[in-house]
């Protein structure tokens, strides 16, 4: 788990994190206006703040990486998601960082 304020390790990403992946994917795909036959989530890193930002690297195709960042609100707030950013372009290879 990350430090409150800091960035964690990365992690294999999971089917609670391809689940909230896939609620955005729509909206990734309209902002980066790219449709994604491939939607699949690989690695994540968490940030706790006054909530949780989740920075996923996404798999889109072929060699072709996304990199998300959602966040989640706290449970006080019934946890709500949000895309807060997102990269195009990224390789399997490239790492994922504070954006």
């Amino acid at each position: 788990m990350a430090m409150c304020g800091g960035i964690g390790n990365a992690k294999a990403a999971d089917a609670e994190v391809q689940a909230i992946c896939e609620l955005f994917k729509a909206e990734v795909e309209a902002k980066s206006g790219k449709k994604f036959g491939t939607y699949e989530a690989h690695s994540f890193k968490t940030q706790l703040v006054s909530g949780t930002n989740y920075f996923v690297k996404v798999h889109v195709g072929n060699e072709e990486y996304v990199h998300l960042r959602i966040y989640k609100k706290l449970p006080c707030h019934n946890e709500e998601k949000s895309l807060t950013s997102h990269q195009l372009g990224k390789t399997k290879e490239d790492p994922i960082e504070y954006f």
